[in-house]
């Protein structure tokens, strides 16, 4: 399952540059994660017993955004373990092109034990399976 948000680019959002500044983009980033989480029903039956965590991410910037541009944020699932997840994130412009693309691998907590736990059911069923 793929999500998908929309941005548009504020003046609050950029650097001394006038472009797109690379902590708005991580927290678009991060919003649209939360998202897919959502989307997969992680949060459905008790909304304070998972977090999730991100134990890695890499993120490579491809192309400048400017103020009053609306950007696509997709978020696709790429790789899972027994604990983790592997997400892949892009930020595209109006013109399709690829602003910023990544990957973030995260693990889930339960919040009332402090434990990282097994990739729940409602997130495995969106990764392939491969074999």
């Amino acid at each position: 399952m793929q999500t998908e948000m929309l941005f548009v680019v504020q003046n609050e959002h950029t650097d001394e540059l006038g472009h797109l500044n690379h902590v708005a983009a991580v927290r678009m980033l991060e919003q649209a994660r939360d998202d897919w989480y959502h989307a997969c029903g992680l949060y459905t039956d008790d909304p304070n017993r998972y977090g999730t965590v991100i134990v890695n991410v890499n993120y490579d910037y491809h192309n400048e955004c400017f103020v009053g541009e609306q950007l696509r944020v997709t978020t696709t699932p790429e790789r899972m373990g027994t604990k983790s997840i592997v997400l892949s994130h892009k930020i595209l412009k109006p013109n399709e092109e690829a602003a910023v693309s990544g990957k973030a691998i995260s693990v889930v907590m339960d919040m009332y034990e402090r434990v990282v736990i097994p990739v729940p059911e409602c997130i495995a069923i969106h990764f392939a399976k491969s074999g």
